[in-house]
């Protein structure tokens, strides 16, 4: 049984709860356990989301969030603008993880660090799908009451597998010569720590990039079958139908792998992301400790990430 940890921008783009979605439903099949969610943005309904979503597939998941919002993050203005769904569906659902309610989140670092520190066997597949912020501050982390190993050493012990969204890779690094170019927005939105990551993680990346995720469209399989799902109400909130798969090919990978040639794992080398937030991948290179998902078969995908999402594949 694999063991997940969930570190996500929830909130601001629905494809987050189909990736969510994914792994609550490999748990209830049996092939997965999330040890706890960790929020990287500063969206005071983001812990009451991910609480809704947690309690509808029957399960008591350790939340943290980070205290700090990282620099890039939009996530307050699609609120404020109307458009985000993470407080639509957490006062559609309901929580004690409300703003006032009679629970708070934990600091998403220390969560992390305690759930890391006291994993025993099986090594953990770490999902970072948002910024980079609190994998980057794990790493970064000293000795505490908690441990008193470093961050890095943690997660080199524990950790077996990271599975990132993040990153826009363009044939022959071309994105180089683009000042114009912004970079993703995972990556862009916390930027020094995106760069901690890919410089200082002790274990290999798997990264559902932009490009991959961006034609495959899922969560259809959720809102004709789920019509009480939180993941279904923010999906149609946000967009009124199905979404891109960039979080959940993330998710797709951490449990299922390549899932018998949906994706592939072939370009393996190493990430550097500069002081723009744009990435570069060189195959071949820094002991290949980096890996780009990619896919030969959209529709098959679309089909794969469907079947997850309801814990059918």
């Amino acid at each position: 049984m694999k063991k997940i940890i969930f570190d996500t921008d929830i909130g601001g783009d629905c494809d987050d709860t189909g990736a969510l979605a994914i792994i609550h439903q490999a748990q209830n099949n049996g092939l997965c356990e999330l040890l706890c969610v960790s929020i990287s943005t500063a969206d005071p309904w983001a812990p009451a989301c991910t609480d809704a979503i947690n309690r509808y597939y029957g399960h008591n998941v350790p939340i943290g969030q980070t205290p700090i919002a990282p620099e890039g993050d939009v996530t307050m203005e699609m609120i404020l603008g109307g458009y985000g769904y993470g407080k639509h569906t957490a006062e559609t659902f309901g929580s004690d993880y409300l703003p006032g309610g009679t629970k708070k989140a934990e600091d998403a670092v220390r969560l992390l660090r305690r759930t890391i520190a006291e994993n025993t066997g099986e090594k953990i597949t770490l999902m970072v799908i948002g910024s980079c912020m609190n994998f980057g501050r794990l790493l970064e982390s000293g000795a505490d009451d908690i441990s008193c190993k470093t961050g890095i050493e943690l997660v080199r012990e524990q950790v077996g597998l990271v599975s990132l969204m993040g990153g826009l890779f363009l044939d022959g690094n071309a994105q180089l010569n683009m000042p114009e170019l912004p970079g993703e927005y995972n990556l862009r939105t916390d930027i020094r720590t995106a760069k901690v990551v890919f410089e200082k993680c002790p274990v290999p990346i798997a990264i559902s990039h932009f490009t991959v995720g961006d034609p495959i469209f899922s969560g259809t399989s959720i809102i004709e079958s789920e019509p009480d799902s939180p993941v279904r109400e923010s999906y149609l909130h946000h967009v009124n139908g199905k979404r891109n798969s960039w979080d959940p090919i993330s998710a797709f990978y951490a449990v299922y792998g390549c899932g018998d040639g949906v994706f592939t794992n072939n370009r393996r080398g190493k990430v550097t992301v500069d002081d723009r937030g744009v990435t570069a991948f060189y195959e071949g290179e820094g002991g290949n400790m980096h890996v780009l998902i990619d896919c030969h078969d959209n529709t098959a995908a679309e089909i794969a990430l469907d079947k997850a999402m309801v814990g059918k594949f």
